[in-house]
């Protein structure tokens, strides 16, 4: 019975210990699907982007830990549906949707407390469809204010 126990145990606590981000699930999943997938560390990455092209969006981007960017060429209904379906069972919440001339653009935040865990930002046209994954530790406060002084202004024209 200790035996069984401490098997029991040890299987939890390995399990917690390997659990990995919610965006990570998906992109393991289905990265086979994709025409190009990257998956980096934000000290990396960061490496790469242009300091003029973050601006504003810096203290964001100081927060960020991990990057994922999935390509699809093919932009399937069912990849499209699957994707949905991922993210409302990880209970990701939509910040944004905008749909310009067949474009599609969509914002969605993963919250553990006060803290954003992850930024997931879909970009579907017509023939694209692409996905990029942040990881981050952001608290809800942080990220408003980021948004707020932004230059970027959402309108419903």
């Amino acid at each position: 019975m200790k035996n069984s126990l401490l098997i029991l145990v040890t299987a939890l606590v390995l399990a917690s210990c390997a659990s990995k981000s919610s965006f990570n699930s998906f992109y393991e999943e289905n990265k086979e699907e994709c025409e190009f997938s990257i998956s980096s560390p934000a000290f990396i990455a960061n490496l790469f982007i242009p300091k003029e092209d973050v601006g504003e969006y810096k203290a964001l981007f100081k927060k960020v830990k991990h990057y994922k960017v999935m390509i699809f060429s093919d932009a399937s209904t069912s990849l499209d549906r699957k994707f949905e379906r991922f993210i409302k069972q990880k209970n990701y919440e939509t910040i944004f949707s905008i749909k310009q001339n067949g474009d599609k653009v969509q914002l969605y935040l993963l919250q553990h407390k006060n803290a954003i865990r992850e930024i997931v930002l879909k970009v579907k046209s017509d023939n694209d469809f692409v996905v990029l994954g942040l990881k981050t530790n952001i608290s809800e406060s942080d990220f408003n204010k980021i948004i707020e002084n932004s230059a970027m202004k959402i309108s419903s024209n």
